[in-house]
């Protein structure tokens, strides 16, 4: 316990004295919400929000230890491109404009990222359940609305780049034959990364043996974050866009 608090004392102290303009220097960083492993092709700038943030400018300090950088974010407030509220010691994921290195196209607030993200989905009726019902009645039609029952389905983004899904979970029963309704599949991920302003999320392998399972390819997807508020986020993927609200963690 002692030891937890003084490395938040010095992790704490570190990011004062940087933001503040001084020649401190650190030459490793323990904590490994500091640590941001970047991808291949990843041309986006890492850091922590300093004190001056604003509406318009975003103060930056490098996760390299260099000095705090101020980025102009007027274009990329007005297109809509700042994703969450930056606050001081938040980590960024900032995007520079091609033409002006001063100028942010792309801010994306990582830690606002974190925690469980959650969408409903609605069952289906089995084709096989449909041919045999024949004729509803009054009695079906009870069962049939009762069965139509809501789940969630999502993903927590942890601060270690891993995701715990949420969502179905059991394996099939030779029961779940007799259920007149069908969820749809729910897509599980292992992994996630910031990537150029964009969410990469890793899908989880399939469990076929250690062997196997080291020899397949990694399969991601990749999501356009269209907007996210304190409650509310949107991804935009290949082939939709997908509408996720936070889920409260249950104490």
């Amino acid at each position: 316990m002692r030891k937890t608090i003084l490395a938040v004392i010095a992790i704490g102290g570190w990011l004062f004295c940087n933001c503040s303009g001084k020649q401190t220097q650190v030459t490793e960083m323990n904590d490994d919400s500091l640590k941001v492993s970047t991808m291949t092709g990843d041309s986006a700038i890492y850091g922590l929000a300093c004190d001056g943030c604003t509406d318009s400018v975003i103060v930056l300090l490098p996760h390299d230890g260099s000095d705090p950088v101020t980025y102009d974010i007027l274009k990329a407030m007005r297109n809509k491109r700042v994703i969450g509220r930056p606050k001081i010691g938040d980590h960024l994921a900032v995007l520079l404009s091609q033409e002006n290195p001063t100028e942010a196209v792309s801010v994306v607030d990582i830690d606002e990222m974190k925690g469980s993200w959650v969408y409903q989905v609605m069952p289906t009726l089995k084709k096989s359940f449909i041919e045999n019902a024949g004729k509803r009645d009054a009695e079906t039609d009870s069962m049939i609305k009762k069965l139509m029952v809501p789940r969630e389905y999502g993903f927590k983004l942890k601060r270690d780049k891993q995701v715990s899904n949420i969502g179905m979970a059991y394996r099939p029963t030779t029961s779940d034959d007799d259920n007149p309704v069908d969820y749809p599949p729910l897509t599980r991920y292992s992994e996630w990364h910031i990537f150029n302003g964009k969410l990469i999320l890793v899908r989880a392998k399939n469990r076929i043996g250690d062997s196997q399972q080291d020899q397949q390819p990694a399969i991601q997807d990749t999501a356009e974050i269209v907007f996210m508020m304190k409650d509310s986020l949107q991804l935009r993927f290949k082939d939709e866009v997908r509408n996720y609200y936070r889920k409260t963690e249950e104490k």
